[in-house]
């Protein structure tokens, strides 16, 4: 049975070639290929593919908070991330969210493939390498999905009325999630709440 896929990418180059990988398998229909994190949420909504291949770092919304997103409006698609050389931290988010496979892009494409199809088939695939980092590092602070989702949006500047619009939820709500991220993080501040989760790798700018 051929599966549906959406690809996220905001380099031309590299999402063409995935698709050329993709379909010549002979098992995948491509939906989809959004440029940017935006565009894959919407995709992701109004196609519910049976998985999404997504870059870690893009404009708009990156890989992992697509990947929150894809988990409220479309949970049964299988979402992997590709990505080059992210921080233990975020990748322990990306496990924490439920991610099902993570792919380095210095990997083979072969292997790439081959992990997408085992991911369709409904298996998880996490690299040795990338599941001693988690392990080593942890996920930081404790913070919840929804807590990194908040604080992305505070790192892209967004104001707390429009990451509630986009999240759905109220500005008091999302202002009670900034007060818990500053005490998580042992901070007073929005400037000095951002400056230490670049630090710890909670965030890629």
């Amino acid at each position: 049975m051929r599966k549906s896929v959406v690809i996220a990418e905001d380099h031309a180059f590299t999402a063409a070639g995935l698709c050329a990988a993709l379909g010549e398998m002979g098992v995948f229909d491509i939906v989809g290929v959004a440029a940017n994190g935006i565009e894959a949420i919407s995709l992701i909504k109004q196609t519910r593919p049976d998985c999404a291949i997504l870059d870690l770092s893009m404009p708009g919304a990156n890989g992992l908070e697509v990947l929150i997103e894809a988990r409220r409006w479309s949970p049964a698609t299988r979402v992997a991330i590709v990505t080059g050389n992210p921080s233990p931290q975020i990748l322990g988010q990306l496990v924490e969210a439920g991610v099902d496979g993570i792919f380095l892009k210095n990997s083979a494409p072969e292997t790439i493939c081959a992990g997408i199809r085992a991911i369709a088939a409904g298996e998880k695939v996490i690299p040795a390498e990338v599941a001693g980092a988690v392990r080593k590092a942890g996920t930081g602070a404790g913070l919840t999905a929804r807590e990194i989702e908040v604080l992305h949006a505070i790192a892209r500047g967004l104001s707390n009325a429009q990451i509630g619009k986009a999240l759905g939820v109220s500005a008091k709500t999302v202002d009670s999630h900034r007060t818990t991220l500053m005490r998580k993080m042992g901070v007073h501040s929005t400037a000095s709440l951002l400056v230490l989760a670049l630090r710890d790798g909670l965030i890629d700018i």
